[in-house]
């Protein structure tokens, strides 16, 4: 089951084709930082209590809200059978998706081990982009940053956007914080389990669902974007986290046609402008 659940990892965050080779990771995070730095993000690491966080911020609050972006899982597996040893992403659509954002204060958020040294980061093991992504110790490291960055940038409150499993980490920590305005998530498998059932692979031992403390956000607004040709997550998973949810007037799922589970920052600047509300 180990190497089918590697086999789907790989097909989940990359494509076939990555996962057989994949550009160091310095040149993964060169190709991230030329975006943020014409965009005209300037770049941190964050030190949390068990974790180096890598974040990026553009502007300043200024007593308002912070729009902070969410980084998917990354380059979770080198090979089928084999864990890679650092996570930084190959195809940096959530910095892409960050830096077509018009509004005053953004800021990105890596995942831990993120563009700080894989495996040779503090604390830092390969079950941390594998079967443990979305661990408790993983989201107590994001809310530490989350604080960070509203000092940083003189926030009062903060709003979420996560891609793919970032979406994941927003919904989780939007559960545990008080000072979230809203939450968008897209093609995020918000609950796992009807994620490992459809693809029929073991469950994420050592993860956190949202799905099982849906009813907790229910009445936070959020949007949820899924593509309508997206096999990876599908929007199936995003209606059985709502259906959990039971109330969802604070809830939107918006389907996108055409769209699949990388293509989101071709689109991303026309869906900005999408502010989440109760209806």
């Amino acid at each position: 089951m180990e190497t089918l659940r590697a086999a789907l990892s790989c097909m989940i965050f990359l494509g076939l084709a990555a996962c057989a080779g994949a550009p160091a990771p310095a040149e993964r995070q060169a190709k991230a930082d030329g975006i943020a730095s014409k965009a005209g993000f300037t770049g941190e690491t964050i030190r949390t209590t068990r974790f180096d966080l890598h974040t990026r911020l553009r502007g300043t609050a200024s007593g308002g809200l912070l729009t902070i972006y969410i980084e998917g899982d990354g380059f979770a597996w080198e090979r089928r059978d084999r864990r890679s040893a650092d996570p930084t992403p190959i195809n940096p659509v959530t910095m892409e998706m960050a830096a077509a954002d018009p509004a005053p204060a953004i800021a990105y958020l890596a995942r831990p081990c993120q563009f700080t040294g894989g495996e040779t980061a503090r604390n830092c093991t390969s079950d941390l982009w594998t079967t443990a992504r979305y661990s408790e110790e993983a989201v107590t490291g994001m809310s530490e940053a989350l604080d960070a960055l509203k000092r940083k940038a003189d926030a009062s409150t903060l709003a979420l956007v996560g891609y793919s499993g970032g979406g994941t980490i927003a919904a989780l920590l939007a559960q545990r914080r008080a000072d979230i305005a809203w939450i968008k998530t897209v093609s995020s498998p918000l609950d796992t389990d009807a994620f490992t059932s459809l693809h029929k692979v073991t469950a994420m031992t050592g993860s956190l669902n949202p799905a099982d403390k849906a009813t907790t956000l229910a009445a936070l607004p959020q949007i949820h974007y899924v593509g309508a040709k997206d096999d990876i997550a599908p929007v199936e998973i995003n209606r059985r986290y709502l259906a959990r949810m039971g109330d969802t007037r604070c809830a939107e799922l918006v389907v996108i046609p055409g769209m699949d589970h990388v293509s989101w920052a071709d689109v991303w600047a026309s869906l900005t402008g999408d502010i989440p509300a109760c209806r």
